[in-house]
């Protein structure tokens, strides 16, 4: 990990002092999930606020794609909704510049390495890795999740140019992958590492294996030297409380999504409150 993880400044200062809080408390903490532009960009700015003053601990956004291979059927089906309504990568910038001034909760842009490669502003000669992580940066991100990525393809020098620009390189990682690939991610990551649940996509109701992932995580934790935020198939309260000595943080998307949708913000903000632990 090069130097520049070891002294993170802004808003990846921020990310690093959320985790430093949840060990001095003994808490798992919160990161919820959004899709950006759905169902619109309205509903965005509400689920935001809502995920802000429910007591979470971060929030990713993410911009959306037309193929997110890591995603099940629900933010497959909520990308696309958003770019059928004519979403763009600038759209959610400018959404991002908005909230993080508004809130202290750090935010995280999530996308494909696609969306970064190509991105691009007008009249500006930089583009790719390093025209994004600037931008990103500009919008107040703390870092990226980019889990098309793997560690050992240092594409336009990422993980090191995330860094030059104050944004946490945020890896995933699944409970199959072997200690070499895990060994990369110690060296290309900073901030945390995203941990599955299990093998596939997002969104799927299935029963994790408690005892299988608790050794995926001891064997994260001892080669990463990390802390590790678990996502995939989380719904419940008594599935994050199980995480208790195991990871450090909890992540809820597609669960949301459909809770939002069938139930409404109401019930969206008691179900974030049960699922961050709030009695109040």
């Amino acid at each position: 990990m090069s130097p520049e993880a070891d002294r993170p400044q802004g808003r990846a200062a921020a990310l690093v002092e959320v985790f430093a809080r949840l060990r001095k408390d003994s808490r798992v903490g919160l990161m919820t999930h959004i899709v950006f532009g759905y169902p619109t960009v309205e509903a965005s700015r509400h689920l935001v606020d809502i995920m802000a003053r429910s007591g979470v601990d971060l929030i990713e956004v993410q911009l959306p794609f037309s193929d997110p291979t890591a995603d099940g059927p629900t933010i497959t089906h909520a990308c696309q909704k958003a770019l059928d309504r004519g979403v763009r990568v600038a759209d959610g910038l400018a959404f991002a510049r908005e909230v993080t001034k508004k809130y202290a909760v750090p935010i995280l842009f999530m996308s494909y390495f696609n969306v970064v490669f190509n991105y691009h502003e007008k009249g500006e000669a930089r583009r790719g890795v390093a025209a994004f992580a600037k931008a990103a940066a500009g919008a107040g991100a703390a870092g990226l999740i980019i889990p098309d990525l793997p560690p050992e393809e240092d594409q336009e020098r990422y993980p090191e140019t995330c860094r030059e620009h104050g944004l946490h390189p945020i890896y995933v990682t699944s409970p199959n992958v072997n200690d070499r690939r895990l060994e990369a991610i110690a060296k290309a990551a900073s901030g945390f590492v995203y941990a599955t649940s299990r093998t596939g996509t997002t969104g799927r109701e299935v029963q994790i294996a408690m005892e299988e992932l608790g050794r995926f995580l001891d064997r994260a934790h001892r080669l990463c030297k990390l802390p590790v935020a678990v996502g995939f198939s989380i719904s419940k309260r008594e599935q994050i409380e199980a995480l208790s000595g195991k990871a450090e943080m909890a992540v809820v998307g597609s669960h949301l999504i459909q809770v939002y949708e069938k139930l409404g913000l109401s019930a969206l903000e008691r179900e974030i409150r049960t699922l961050a632990g709030r009695k109040d």
